[in-house]
């Protein structure tokens, strides 16, 4: 798929310069003429830098932005409920696109849907760029003739996603700072001030009080074996990824995670926002609540609860209530039970599945917003209270420095 530069006339008169992907540049003429462009010049682009590594984003397995899909997703659902044609409003929002990786997997949709494939289908081949959830739920909604319903479903759902992430991204973004800066702080203290105020204690011969005598030992096998420290780190890395490989170390670490003390709590309210969410939009989307148990699991992100909803599945598909097969998980707490049982008995179980949702996103929030503003003047406390006894041990000989000088003299 080539890259082309154009000029063109609108129907309106209006002259536009924009980036066409087609197979040549006839068939970049014939796609500008079937969107009412008159092309006044076009010749094909040769790829910068700048281009070449946006477009090996999806080339190395690097997923486009969820902000990008959903403005997109966004612009589809509006061009389809106005009755353009799915394959037009796609090579439109390819050539408007900014990103090049994003344009290029909408112009091979665009061309597949052209070839006779589904929608649905064409996205699957992107999986970088259109999770298993959106395809599903684009497929649910070619099945049953409500694709533009579904689209705007699919919006709100990674609207409020993306919306969580970010508030607690930017909720831990202040206190994980404090802590870069009190780990660079120690180690240039360590490696740098501290040995040169040793050098000046041996060189004066000072009979070097207890907290200093610690310090100077921490620094000189902090100097001596610092090479150890990114080696550990890697293999810690390194064992992180291959446990995270298994099925069995996955489950340990995300079981550790959920158990962990303080944000053990906000990681279990987090996943399960997440997996509720998910399966509320897969339930409103017509997919089958089986299909849509599997679905959502997988996409938890979490190997305990997609166990748990596999074995949901499986009291479902034995003929057992929703609300029983959340119960016996144990994973799930009584309130989350109580909506799914309404929802069943009420016939709207995905709007109770987004109400608890919404609760649980709620919460997190809360939850984060108030371990910050706590963490906060704790970290700069401790920060502030470290450094300042390591200056305090360095600085203790100072006292006693004029009786060192009479004994070196």
């Amino acid at each position: 798929m080539a890259r082309f530069e154009y000029e063109a006339k609108s129907t309106h008169g209006a002259r536009t310069a924009n980036v066409v992907y087609a197979e040549s540049a006839e068939a970049a003429v014939d796609v500008l003429h079937r969107d009412g462009y008159v092309v006044l010049s076009i010749r094909e682009a040769k790829e910068g830098i700048k281009e070449r590594l946006s477009g090996s984003r999806v080339l190395f397995g690097m997923p486009v932005s969820t902000g990008v899909v959903a403005l997109f997703t966004k612009q589809l659902a509006a061009m389809f409920n106005a009755g353009l044609p799915v394959i037009r409003a796609l090579y439109g929002l390819a050539r408007e696109e900014r990103n090049r990786a994003f344009s290029d997997a909408l112009v091979r949709v665009a061309t597949d849907i052209e070839s006779g494939e589904t929608l649905s289908n064409a996205m699957a081949k992107h999986g970088s760029v259109f999770s298993k959830v959106y395809v599903s739920m684009v497929r649910s909604g070619e099945r049953s003739g409500t694709l533009g319903v579904i689209l705007g479903h699919l919006v709100k759902y990674m609207n409020r996603t993306e919306a969580i992430k970010r508030k607690v991204k930017a909720a831990m973004t202040y206190p994980m700072f404090v802590v870069g800066f009190a780990v660079l702080a120690t180690i240039v203290l360590m490696l740098r001030i501290v040995p040169l105020m040793a050098n000046i204690y041996d060189s004066l011969g000072a009979n070097l009080p207890g907290p200093t005598k610690m310090v100077i030992a921490v620094s000189h096998a902090l100097g001596r074996h610092f090479w150890l420290l990114p080696v550990l780190l890697l293999a810690l890395l390194i064992a992180h990824r291959a446990l995270r490989r298994t099925p069995a170390g996955r489950l340990s670490l995300d079981s550790f995670k959920l158990r962990m003390p303080i944000f053990g709590a906000i990681i279990q309210k987090v996943v399960i926002a997440k997996y509720l969410r998910t399966l509320g939009v897969l339930v409103e989307s017509g997919l089958p609540i089986i299909d849509a148990l599997e679905l959502a699991g997988e996409t938890a992100g979490n190997e305990v609860v997609e166990r748990a909803s596999q074995d949901i599945a499986r009291h479902v598909s034995r003929g057992a209530g929703l609300s029983l097969g959340f119960r016996a998980a144990g994973i799930f707490p009584e309130i989350v039970v109580q909506m799914i049982t309404t929802g069943e008995e009420t016939g709207r179980l995905g709007e109770m599945l987004t109400t608890v949702s919404d609760h649980y996103d709620d919460q997190v929030e809360a939850s984060v917003e108030g371990l910050a503003s706590l963490i906060e003047p704790l970290l700069i406390v401790m920060v502030g209270g470290l450094i300042a006894l390591m200056l305090v041990a360095m600085f203790l000989p100072v006292f006693h420095l004029g009786g060192a000088i009479r004994q070196s003299m």
